[in-house]
């Protein structure tokens, strides 16, 4: 059983060994979830109508749960005792009717943890809970599709007053979403100003009151907007894989873009396409991210008679950034060729070939080599497919069982000795050329080829990881548009 996205962060935030009442259930998805993964040890689903109660029944009966779940047809809490719960999650549902149910329970106020998402109403909902003795502990934001949700963890207690924009958004605190969500929040307000000016008579109070809030929620969006640029990312990226340490051919580092610039949003991509490109402005992202450089040679004209020349031209019109980590990123450690290992399942792993120490005296080198489970080569290969989704995949069986591998994303078949060396038996790369099949069967080799794109796309979650704990104030989002090239038939 999966959580969407929008529970899921409401899940996450229920105590171990809860006693929760879920308010307005609807399909009981929560509570079973918590139950199935022992999260809790029993639960309350409530209800006001008869069919999403049904549904929560078939739920839980789908999934062996039950007796481990009441059961309430009640208005809000109206059949939930005080003694019967700790924590109780409202989510859903309009503020207003959050408060409603808030009002009629004031026992909720002592010593119970409130778990609230509420899609409308928020600033109304913050203001009630200011006024009726309750604190709001904490507040993220969660996505789901296109959709932004505000979760509150609330408890009885007291809060400093709200301004006008906090009473919309919330108080400003950096978090991957805040951004988008401050914008939308924006939105709301300009929608609800437009309301009331064209109101017969203006409520010129409520006026000056979403007045102020526009302009707090600019200045917070702005406060948070200057937390970072670009040539911050590029300091980081350059401790975590220093583009000193890229091969002689390569062209890695800052390629595009104007160094202060401010980020809010960053998208990470194997390649910078033009795709790619329009993905980032339509998610109004200020910098990619990328493994490949989108320059590589010489480029002696940017325009669009050539698709480098196109690509430049999208990013500089759209105002986007791009820093590109290539060779430099293969060799650190965490980078692309630690992730490929551990995508594989690959466990003792070390260098295939060490280039040397970096100043933090950190090894560094192209490859790895690990261990698996000893098996066949084509069970193995067939897993490589499935663990990097890959379209198809090259092989030459070298005649030996696979039990020690060597891995290295991108094209790496030059280090076949390397692994030979190293005593493996198995080597996973990429763009494999004829005469190196050849070679690998004479020497006893068990050879995979399992695309450029796959061995390599693998640092992108890695990438997204880094920079979205060391920037939490910025979005990090993944390309979904980008693929592998090609298929085969």
């Amino acid at each position: 059983m999966e959580l969407s996205p929008r529970l899921m962060s409401i899940a996450r935030k229920v105590p171990e060994g809860a006693r929760l009442a879920d308010v307005g259930t609807d399909h009981g998805r929560l509570p079973v979830w918590l139950l199935l993964h022992e999260r809790i040890n029993c639960a309350i689903a409530a209800d006001l109508r008869e069919g999403p109660l049904d549904r929560a029944r078939d739920t839980a009966r789908q999934y062996g749960q039950t007796e481990r779940i009441s059961f309430r047809l009640c208005n809000g809490l109206a059949q939930v005792g005080p003694e019967e719960v700790d924590t109780v999650v409202i989510a859903g549902m309009g503020g207003e009717t959050i408060a409603a149910i808030l009002e009629a329970a004031p026992w909720t106020r002592e010593e119970k943890l409130l778990l609230l998402q509420p899609m409308t109403g928020a600033p109304q909902l913050r203001q009630w809970l200011q006024g009726h003795g309750y604190a709001i502990l904490s507040e993220d934001i969660s996505c789901e599709g296109k959709k932004l949700y505000t979760n509150w963890t609330v408890k009885g207690g007291m809060m400093s007053p709200l301004t006008p924009a906090e009473l919309w958004a919330g108080v400003n605190r950096p978090g991957p979403l805040r951004l988008s969500y401050l914008s939308h929040m924006e939105k709301k307000v300009e929608k609800a100003l437009c309301g009331h000016r064209a109101a017969r008579m203006p409520d010129q109070e409520a006026i000056g009151q979403l007045r102020l809030a526009a302009d707090g929620l600019r200045s917070m969006r702005e406060e948070l907007t200057e937390m970072t640029t670009v040539g911050e990312v590029l300091s980081f990226l350059q401790e975590k894989a220093p583009f000193e340490l890229q091969e002689n051919f390569d062209n890695a580092g800052f390629l595009v873009g104007r160094e202060a610039s401010h980020v809010s949003k960053i998208l990470v991509s194997l390649d910078i396409t033009e795709e790619v490109v329009q993905e980032a402005a339509g998610q109004g992202a200020q910098l990619i991210v990328a493994h490949h450089p989108v320059i590589f040679s010489g480029v002696k004209a940017m325009t669009d008679q050539t698709s480098v020349g196109k690509i430049l031209l999208s990013l500089a019109e759209n105002g986007i950034a791009a820093i590109c980590a290539h060779t430099n990123l293969d060799a650190v450690e965490g980078g692309v060729n630690d992730a490929l290992a551990l995508r594989l399942g690959l466990t003792d792993i070390g260098q295939l070939r060490q280039t040397g120490v970096d100043g933090q005296g950190r090894p560094y080198g192209i490859g790895r080599v690990g261990l698996v489970s000893e098996q066949p080569l084509y069970d193995f290969a067939m897993a490589v497919k499935r663990l990097l989704g890959a379209n198809g995949i090259r092989l030459v069986d070298g005649g030996k069982p696979v039990r020690m591998v060597a891995v290295g994303g991108g094209a790496c078949a030059e280090f076949m000795a390397d692994a030979l060396a190293q005593g493996c038996d198995t080597f996973v790369t990429s763009d494999v050329k004829y005469h190196q099949f050849l070679e690998a069967r004479a020497m006893g080799l068990n050879l995979v080829d399992a695309g450029h794109f796959p061995t390599e796309d693998v640092v992108c979650p890695v990438l997204q990881d880094w920079l979205a704990k060391r920037f939490s104030q910025v979005s990090v989002a993944i390309s979904q548009r980008h693929a592998e090239v090609f298929s085969y038939l």
